[in-house]
């Protein structure tokens, strides 16, 4: 009786467990890209978040210059306002003393001018 060595087959275990190694492999090396993709996301979202911080604390600080321009005028044009109030009652004031000196009513046109005067002191202080 010959007996022959017959070499053995592979078995099929064998291959089953190759396969999922290298399964194992190409699922942590897509992990791991993506992993890498996700930072380089992260990186790209952190630089666009400071962007956008950036462009808010100017854009802040341009609404408060704005806001700081807008009050001045507004004092500005009280002051105007004040001031045209001020010599619209001398302007008037004159007018009327005019008018008593032509019509001949100097005690009128002394009352006016004195209060004048007191108008022009007060504006003064």
């Amino acid at each position: 009786m010959d007996l022959m060595i017959k070499p053995f087959a592979p078995r099929r275990n064998v291959s089953k467990s190759k396969h999922r190694k290298q399964r194992k492999l190409k699922k942590r090396r897509e992990r791991r890209e993506t992993m890498e993709r996700l930072k380089t996301d992260m990186v790209e979202i952190g630089e666009g978040q400071k962007r956008i911080r950036e462009g808010q604390r100017e854009i802040r600080q341009k609404f408060e210059e704005i806001e700081s321009e807008c009050r001045r005028l507004r004092e500005e044009t009280m002051t105007i306002a004040s001031q045209s109030d001020y010599n619209q009652i001398r302007i008037n004031l004159m007018l009327a003393i005019l008018k008593a000196r032509q019509d001949s009513d100097f005690a009128r046109a002394d009352h006016l001018t004195r209060l004048l005067r007191e108008e022009m002191e007060k504006q003064e202080q």
